[in-house]
């Protein structure tokens, strides 16, 4: 029984990403009110009470995407270059995913639906809290490398602080244009991300 339980647990993950990538195709084709969790469901090939087990809501399966998406950036932060600087790595990173998510004007309506669902559902509140601190490690501990503090506790300190800033800033900017329907967001995404860099600048190594 020991030996079986964690193939069980590779297909339980394995469902759930199945459920996440096919809601996230039909969240983007059809938009959300649209999508239903029978359709998610058919989908993904699986029933539709394997759904539940997973998934209470639809719109905690929609947050579960932004979950499968700091996964994706956590993989990619710990593998970047030593010679691209965080913020520099951040900005393309969230701009890559911003361009993506507006590259056409019914993906980008699609788009701005799950995230007006999400931002006023008290359900992903505490989702989106844990991403938040989640996203903000990750970032510190990258930070602290780019920072010339010799002591370690004030560089940790301080590559904590920035990464706060950084979040802080995205997570207001991403409210801003749920509520702005003329917000460009990629160029909004870069344009907050450097008004941060603007600020803690003489903390930084030089990269270039």
């Amino acid at each position: 029984m020991q030996r079986q339980f964690p193939i069980r647990e590779q297909r339980k993950a394995e469902t759930r990403e199945k459920l996440i990538l096919a809601a996230q195709q039909l969240f983007m084709e059809n938009g959300y009110e649209a999508t239903t969790l029978e359709g998610v469901a058919n989908r993904a090939g699986l029933h539709v009470q394997t759904l539940y087990r997973h998934f209470k809501t639809k719109v905690e399966l929609a947050a579960a995407g932004d979950e499968q998406q700091l996964s994706d950036f956590s993989e990619a932060i710990k593998s970047k270059s030593k010679d691209v600087s965080t913020i520099d790595f951040w900005k393309e990173y969230v701009s890559d995913v911003a361009r993506t998510l507006t590259n056409k004007d019914e993906t980008e309506a699609r788009y701005r639906e799950v995230l007006h669902e999400e931002i006023k559902s008290p359900v992903t509140a505490k989702i989106f809290m844990q991403l938040g601190q989640a996203y903000q490690e990750l970032l510190a501990k990258s930070l602290a490398s780019d920072l010339k503090i010799r002591d370690q506790k004030e560089c940790e300190e301080a590559a904590r602080l920035i990464a706060i800033t950084l979040w802080g800033a995205h997570a207001d900017m991403m409210r801003r244009y749920d509520d702005d329907r003329n917000l460009n967001l990629q160029a909004e995404v870069i344009a907050t991300i450097e008004r941060v860099e603007s600020f803690c600048r003489p903390l930084f190594k030089s990269y270039r």
